[in-house]
């Protein structure tokens, strides 16, 4: 089950309890897609562990569909106990999570970044690998150099899950999957994540079949759309 850094405590804290079936989760950001990031991932690590996730809070909307982040519409606060608050705003909970700062090229406002992402011809998921590849907690200075490099790592994961899929089929990489998956339950590791996701993709001696299988299972979390080129190649 997914720990998360708990500022109530100072320490790393599962965020439902066993047996749960729902998280009730508060989300008290700043307007802007790319606040949307963090509730987004523990949304889909919470899913995949089965529990249905509802979201309450006043943000408004998360933003653009570009960085594939969906929530649901907030639900009215009406006072109900809630698990999990996300945010440095917002009512008591048994659990708050907060995020570190996010600049871009050493301070450069972030407003439209999705925007200029995409006038500048780079996929606008760059944006959200380039994320991941920084914890959560930990301030992110976003620079074209890395949003360049996180575009070419994107196109480059679709267009062999797009070569993979044209082997035989294989079963998922269980061990390999579980550890990814570890990662991301573990405070939201998505640094260690995706450097597994990497080594992955470079490990022939997992048949490529497997392969297209494991990175589609983690897309769920990853939400980089990796099957978009499918057909394509």
């Amino acid at each position: 089950m997914l720990r998360l850094h708990d500022t109530l405590r100072d320490s790393v804290e599962r965020v439902a309890p066993a047996g749960a079936r729902a998280l009730r989760m508060y989300v008290s950001t700043p307007p802007g897609p790319l606040s949307y990031l963090l509730p987004d991932l523990v949304r889909r690590v919470i899913e995949r562990h089965g529990l249905r996730v509802l979201t309450h809070g006043d943000a408004g909307e998360p933003g653009p569909l570009a960085l594939n982040i969906h929530l649901s519409t907030p639900l009215p606060y009406a006072g109900e106990p809630v698990d999990l608050v996300l945010g440095p705003g917002g009512p008591d909970g048994r659990h708050r999570v907060v995020g570190g700062p996010l600049l871009f090229e050493g301070g450069e406002p972030a407003d439209t970044l999705v925007s200029d992402v995409e006038a500048a011809g780079l996929d606008p998921l760059a944006v959200r690998l380039a994320l991941l590849e920084h914890h959560y907690r930990g301030p992110v200075d976003l620079t074209w150099d890395l949003l360049r490099s996180a575009d070419r790592t994107v196109r480059r994961w679709r267009g062999r899950v797009a070569r993979w899929a044209e082997s035989p089929s294989g079963p998922i990489a269980r061990e390999r999957a579980a550890r990814i998956r570890e990662a991301f339950d573990d405070d939201l590791d998505t640094p260690l994540a995706v450097r597994l996701v990497r080594e992955l993709e470079i490990d022939d001696s997992v048949a490529p079949g497997s392969r297209f299988e494991t990175f589609l299972h983690l897309d769920h979390i990853l939400g980089l759309d990796l099957s978009s080129d499918i057909g394509k190649v």
